[in-house]
């Protein structure tokens, strides 16, 4: 079966040893393999700790500097920079404080109750889990119907210009996709918008034609009085 890399993020180590028992517990299809950390003390360092370790899924506290000062940032602030270097990636938050966090949110469907890991939350306690493997097979497929709709793009552009709404769409696809598996950009460099690029060019070059049009026109003899 497949295994999911997941990151679970606590500055509490009480916290953590719960959510690895909660986890020991619920998967019992050993689907994921929990990675645990801390927070480093800068939201830079900390990203750059775990950038390269190719999670599916990251799950941190909200409160991260609650019990350590120390800390510059909190759960909001690490997920708004993970979603910003890679979109529509599989984050939840998990807090005490719910409302605060749905508040300062910008996305509410990632903030749960800490207490569903107690049974605290009805029918949540055996679904978390499930919405976490949800989210990353969801997330999974947009980046396989992204890489399909981007070939299909490109084998068309081989044998005929793609419009200006067609080569916008290719121009997101191959950036999500980069943003999203770390590839390098799909696209060959001829299709970046050179397209456009050139058209451009010709509509200066008209625009150009006409004003010395224009030019010679008006520089012809004035008419007389």
């Amino acid at each position: 079966m497949t295994q999911y890399k997941i990151l679970f993020v606590d500055e509490v180590d009480e916290d953590i040893r719960r959510f690895q028992r909660y986890v020991n517990k619920e998967d019992t299809d050993k689907a994921f393999s929990l990675v645990c950390l801390t927070p480093e003390n800068t939201l830079d360092n900390f990203l750059n700790k775990i950038r390269d370790e190719r999670f599916d899924a990251i799950i941190t506290d909200h409160k991260l500097n609650e019990e350590n000062s120390n800390i510059s940032f909190d759960g909001l602030e690490l997920v708004k920079e993970i979603l910003d270097e890679t979109p529509q990636f599989p984050c939840f938050i998990l807090t005490s404080f719910d409302s605060e966090a749905v508040t300062q949110g910008e996305d509410v469907n990632i903030v749960y109750i800490k207490g569903l890991m107690n049974g605290d939350t009805d029918g949540d306690h055996a679904n978390f889990l499930n919405k976490i493997e949800h989210q990353i097979k969801h997330y999974r497929s947009r980046i396989s119907n992204a890489e399909e709709e981007l070939l299909k793009l490109i084998e068309k552009s081989n044998t005929k210009d793609l419009n200006a709404e067609e080569e916008a769409r290719l121009l997101e696809l191959d950036g999500f996709i980069e943003k999203s598996t770390n590839k390098k950009s799909a696209l060959p460099e001829q299709l970046k918008g050179t397209k456009n690029l050139d058209a451009l060019h010709v509509l200066i070059a008209n625009t150009d034609k006409l004003l010395e049009e224009l030019k010679r026109e008006n520089a012809g003899p004035s008419p007389k009085l």
